[in-house]
């Protein structure tokens, strides 16, 4: 069995482009991910495995808020669980690369969970927002929007990544763009991870929370018709 040390060195060497990737899965989502999946690899855990074992994590998160009050540590402790949540869902991948590939049943499972976790964290913020604070009841479409918005970009992008033609074998990948980088930091599920730090307190989550869903509606409305047009000149 390999050691962490081998497994880090194999995985630096064997990383996805970072194209079309935001700033945050690029310099902490993905390093920290592949330290986890060192840690898994070297203890003989499958892909699979550390698929399970973030969905246990994450749904530890999403059950926090719908469940626990509002405070200061309530929210660190959310966005702790999802942010190694996130990180254990880019593991599972480097763990199949450093077993010689995945498979297709694993990769189900991932999108499967991916598509899971989203319905259901924005389904606890609804709840924790009904629950525990005395927001208005048109505030709870805000949850229900950013949900729909999460589902659509999730399901069009996977779409457009199975219907695209692929790149020829050894053609060049483009450079990733710093600025695409950047402006996509508001849609990186990571960044809202991050954003529950202020769980604790409702009234000035409830307005981070609207900003992000409004500027992933915008993001996504780009992303889409941009997917749209490439498809529409195969």
């Amino acid at each position: 069995m390999s050691t962490v040390t081998d497994s880090l060195r194999a995985l630096g060497a064997a990383q996805k482009s970072s194209k079309g990737v935001s700033l945050y899965s690029r310099y902490i989502n993905r390093p920290f991910g592949r330290v986890l999946a060192a840690l898994a690899h070297s203890a003989g855990l499958t892909p699979n495995a550390v698929t399970a074992v973030s969905a246990i994590v994450t749904a530890g998160g999403i059950a926090v808020l719908a469940l626990v009050p509002p405070t200061w540590w309530s929210g660190i402790l959310v966005a702790a669980l999802l942010v190694v949540g996130f990180a254990l869902d880019s593991a599972d991948g480097q763990v199949a690369r450093l077993r010689g590939g995945g498979s297709a049943a694993g990769e189900w499972l991932d999108h499967v969970v991916d598509a899971g976790k989203m319905v259901a964290l924005h389904a606890a913020v609804l709840i924790g927002f009904a629950r525990f604070t005395d927001l208005d009841a048109a505030a709870l479409l805000v949850p229900l929007g950013y949900q729909f918005v999460a589902v659509v970009m999730f399901a069009g992008g996977t779409l457009a990544l199975v219907l695209k033609h692929k790149a020829p074998a050894g053609a060049p990948a483009a450079a990733p763009s710093t600025v695409r980088a950047v402006g996509l930091l508001p849609a990186d599920y990571g960044v809202l991870a991050f954003s529950f730090v202020f769980w604790g307190i409702p009234a000035l989550y409830f307005v981070l929370y609207t900003i992000l869903f409004i500027v992933n509606a915008l993001i996504g409305a780009a992303l889409l018709v941009k997917a749209f047009r490439e498809l529409s000149r195969q």
